[in-house]
């Protein structure tokens, strides 16, 4: 491609060349050759401008990887990729600009995405194991009542020891007013009945904290269950 200033001086050039010797038969259209020379010069200065103008407006070329490790050419680059190493390359395809971000930045990208990634696996579960609100509730009802049941059972298991575990200080305490002594096989049962009590409350415990995680987990299902279906596809976050 010539340059502007090339293209101007062999117009000027041109138009300045006169011929030596004309013919009376070709005076008349002389002006009409002038006239053509003048407007096929000035169309090629305009188009070779346009193209120049083109060619520097279009010059920039961004070079990226996405998640998956593909790279991809544009002239602009997604924003989620804007932490992420990419890189500026001219006409030429000489890189003038590198930019490589800090690593904190692409580990907190890399745990963003993972995320993103991770939750929408989960609403696609989500979405594809209830038709509405009210299965969540019968599904939470479901996965608590074996919980419910063992629950129950340590309950009263609990109560059967403390009741042992009374009587036998009843009797004790009975002997020791009566300034008896205690034989140690009471005291071993005692003990005992206080190691089982002690281990019930544990288990109770945590059975109480699984039903309680439980239900929070299906709460916060039914939430996003609800928003999911209330966003159009893909809007929801």
């Amino acid at each position: 491609m010539w340059p502007r200033k090339v293209i101007a001086n062999k117009m000027q050039k041109l138009l300045r060349q006169q011929p030596k010797t004309q013919q009376p038969s070709q005076a008349a259209t002389l002006p009409i050759q002038k006239f053509v020379m003048y407007g096929v010069c000035a169309l090629g200065l305009l188009l070779c401008t346009a193209q120049y103008a083109k060619a520097e407006g279009s010059g920039k070329i961004l070079k990226w990887k996405d998640e998956n490790g593909v790279t991809h050419y544009g002239d602009n680059m997604p924003s989620q990729y804007n932490n992420r190493e990419n890189s500026q390359i001219n006409r030429q395809g000489i890189t003038v600009k590198h930019n490589v971000p800090n690593k904190g930045n692409a580990d907190e990208l890399s745990k963003l995405e993972q995320a993103k990634t991770e939750q929408a696996k989960k609403d696609k579960a989500l979405l594809g194991a209830f038709t509405n609100v009210g299965e969540i509730d019968l599904a939470l009802e479901r996965n608590i009542q074996l919980d419910k049941i063992a629950l129950d059972n340590l309950k009263q298991e609990r109560a059967t020891h403390q009741k042992s575990l009374d009587n036998k200080k009843a009797t004790a305490a009975a002997l020791e007013q009566k300034k008896k002594t205690v034989p140690k096989d009471l005291k071993a049962d005692i003990a005992d009945e206080q190691t089982q009590i002690s281990r019930l409350d544990k288990n109770i415990e945590d059975k109480n904290a699984a039903i309680s995680e439980t239900r929070k987990r299906f709460e916060e299902d039914k939430k996003r269950y609800t928003l999911l279906k209330s966003e159009p596809a893909g809007q929801a976050q």
